[in-house]
């Protein structure tokens, strides 16, 4: 007999950007996490079947590099699938990048390395973002920008970029790092210090003390989007 429990396929592409607090969240709303290592041997589902909601992760590489990461391909055929389907989806930061790619928009290098805390603007209500607290702070490491496709709807946006969009009925972009902990932070910021050093998020008592202040709010913030994401995917009840 198949299980009735939710499963939720998760595209992780390296080791330093695991599921995290969404895959602590997801696993306490009762769903069964199908956590691929694209960075392994997994590789992406052809198909949806099986697959309740669909969540694609960050990483260091970037959506033109398709010939080194044949693997970004196959995942924005798998993004089209679950944009056309109504599957429920949700892309971090490259994740969202893969997502407005694979709708017919794309990326944007951006003028600066876009590293830190910042704040969101909301341009609309949207079912992902509701009883979210606007002023809190989020984390975002990214060379890139989202161009939007055309149909998208822009959500929020902050540090002069889009942040959140929607496509679809349910198919969320969100370009920061919901999902982010202080280990996980630590290990990027260790990992590549000469870039924290230099950049200016790493002001006054610098980037990682920042972060202890700020992950409080950031990991309520995600808790939230999780139960969002569910119930507007008709997987859960807020």
């Amino acid at each position: 007999m198949a299980s009735s429990t939710p499963s939720v396929t998760i595209l992780q592409h390296e080791p330093p950007a695991p599921p995290a607090l969404l895959g602590r969240f997801l696993s306490e709303a009762g769903l069964r996490l199908d956590v691929r290592r694209l960075d392994v041997s997994d590789e992406v589902p052809t198909d949806l079947s099986g697959c309740d909601a669909l969540i694609v992760l960050g990483g260091d590489m970037n959506v033109g590099q398709e010939s080194e990461y044949p693997f970004l391909l196959a995942e924005r055929d798998l993004l089209r699938q679950a944009i056309r389907s109504g599957v429920p989806t949700l892309g971090i930061c490259l994740g969202a990048q893969q997502l407005a790619t694979a709708a017919g928009g794309g990326v944007v290098r951006r003028a600066a390395l876009g590293l830190g805390w910042h704040a969101l603007v909301v341009h609309r209500h949207d079912a992902l973002i509701e009883g979210i607290d606007p002023r809190t702070l989020v984390f975002q490491w990214r060379d890139y920008a989202c161009r939007l496709p055309e149909g998208a709807q822009l959500i929020a946006s902050g540090d002069g970029d889009p942040q959140i969009f929607r496509l679809g009925s349910a198919a969320w972009g969100v370009q920061f790092h919901p999902e982010v902990t202080l280990e996980v932070l630590t290990s990027w910021i260790e990992a590549d210090a000469q870039t924290v050093s230099g950049s200016s998020a790493n002001v006054g008592d610098g980037l990682l003390a920042e972060s202890r202040r700020r992950l409080p709010a950031s990991t309520a913030l995600c808790r939230r989007l999780v139960t969002n994401f569910l119930a507007a995917g008709g997987l859960t009840r807020r």
